[in-house]
């Protein structure tokens, strides 16, 4: 296949392409299902740019060590300063020089630090797509994905673009970051209404959402800025941020003093005048008094006590990249939220078992992690005895076989791919003391009828 026009420069607002059938969709694309050649790829995205989102230019040395000074108490704090050497008093000056350049430092150091940590995750969540070129499947970092590309999805993926999809096995995507829904979305490839709400365009997915099941195939629409969550990232980054509560604190205070200082340095100056001193003298009095008034140890006070806080921040895994966003954390007084799904940390746990014959189990443990026990109800404070625990791992057993999802232990950590639901049983197997590995090694499946929405359930065939 040797394509060499690009599809029409289009936007994902200007197509409908819920509402196109396949066909038309490839057509519009000038794509075919058995995806671009690299050739063609190469020149689309030269064409389209990468497939990344819209970021802010992260700031240079000089930059952040500039948005230290941007304070009014330190341009007081400077020009007091440069009223010090002109009356040739150098101690004074030398120390509110060296106030400045003490919290320039120690803030610019924390800030830079926190830059390099945020760039070095971006390094860390690059992906990986699985893809059609040249009729065969290929795997190519995802910012290398352009418009008309043949994409492949599984359990586990993350959507690496916003993708109009042609074939669907049992496909559930979480799209909570986008809509706000925390239970995964069920997909089809049904032609929708034009007028059809992006939540709920089920033959869409979209980039950065999660597949939780199944597989599917679909025609990249959009990429980078053009995407859904692309248009969400520009205006973020295109919105001018506000000032921290601190900031706006820190300058009404240094208006204030500011105003206090000049007040009462008028009024001395006017005193010394009436009393016959002369007009130099009067002013090197008035300017030593006000140099003198400045809170120097302020602003290194603040810096030192906020560079404090955010080291703490970093021990619990909280990057800050500016001082001043510990304490707006800290001015915080109400989170007000219209999804309790969005407020959980969207781990399922297994914490009671009731059988046929009403016997009762309570599982301890908290979220992924497989610490935790099984007790019996009627007995909590024995062990469960052998019947029991036999009955219990046949549960287990059918957890675990009829699963469609994945935990391993890597470097002390535990992963886990797939349904919320599938990932809380394999744990629930890991208490009762039986690995899901070792589950899957001593039984061979035979056969297996993956979840889907129209049949509501899934089976498996497996040798006992």
């Amino acid at each position: 296949m040797n394509m060499t026009t690009a599809p029409p420069a289009v936007t994902r607002q200007d197509t409908p392409w819920h509402a196109l059938p396949e066909e038309a969709v490839l057509d519009h694309l000038n794509t075919t299902i058995q995806g671009l050649s690299t050739e063609e790829a190469h020149h689309r995205l030269e064409t389209y740019g990468y497939n990344v989102l819209p970021a802010s230019k992260p700031p240079t040395l000089i930059q952040i060590i500039l948005h230290q000074i941007a304070s009014p108490l330190i341009y007081i704090l400077i020009a007091a300063g440069t009223v010090a050497v002109l009356l040739q008093d150098y101690k004074d000056a030398a120390f509110i020089f060296g106030v400045i350049v003490l919290n320039a430092g120690i803030g610019a150091a924390q800030e830079w630090r926190a830059e390099k940590s945020a760039h070095s995750l971006q390094k860390l969540v690059r992906t990986q797509a699985r893809l059609r070129r040249d009729g065969h499947f290929a795997i190519v970092p995802a910012e290398e994905l352009v418009p008309g590309d043949i994409v492949q999805l599984e359990t586990g993926d993350r959507v690496p673009a916003d993708l109009r999809l042609l074939e669907v096995h049992s496909l559930a995507i979480d799209e909570s970051f986008l809509t706000g829904e925390s239970i995964a979305a069920q997909k089809r490839c049904d032609l929708l209404p034009e007028a059809t709400i992006v939540s709920e365009r089920a033959n869409l997915a979209f980039a950065s959402a999660i597949v939780t099941h199944g597989r599917a195939l679909g025609v990249v629409i959009a990429t980078g800025s053009a995407t859904e969550v692309g248009r969400i990232a520009h205006a973020i980054t295109s919105e001018v941020a506000g000032k921290a509560p601190l900031v706006l604190r820190m300058e009404k205070f240094a208006r204030q003093i500011g105003v206090i200082i000049l007040l009462i340095a008028v009024v001395l100056g006017l005193i010394l005048l009436a009393q016959g001193v002369e007009i130099g003298d009067v002013f090197l009095i008035v300017v030593a008094m006000a140099v003198s008034a400045i809170p120097e140890g302020l602003p290194v006070a603040l810096t030192v006590v906020l560079s404090i806080a955010t080291q703490r921040m970093s021990r619990r895994n909280v990057i800050v990249r500016h001082l001043n966003t510990v304490e707006s954390l800290g001015s915080c007084t109400l989170i007000a939220s219209d999804k309790t799904g969005t407020l959980t940390v969207n781990q399922q746990t297994v914490r009671q078992i009731v059988t046929p014959d009403g016997a009762r189990y309570t599982v301890t443990g908290e979220g992924y992690q497989p610490n935790g026990e099984i007790k019996a109800a009627s007995h909590a404070d024995q062990p469960l005895t052998m019947e029991e625990l036999e009955h219990l791992r046949q549960i287990a057993i059918v957890g675990v076989m009829c699963n469609a999802a994945e935990i391993r232990e890597e470097a002390g950590t535990w992963e886990h791919q797939g349904d919320a639901m599938d990932v809380a049983l394999l744990f629930f197997s890991h208490k009762l003391g039986f690995p899901p590995q070792q589950v899957l090694n001593n039984h061979e499946r035979l056969a297996e009828i993956p979840f889907s929405s129209d049949k509501r359930f899934a089976a498996v065939a497996f040798e006992t």
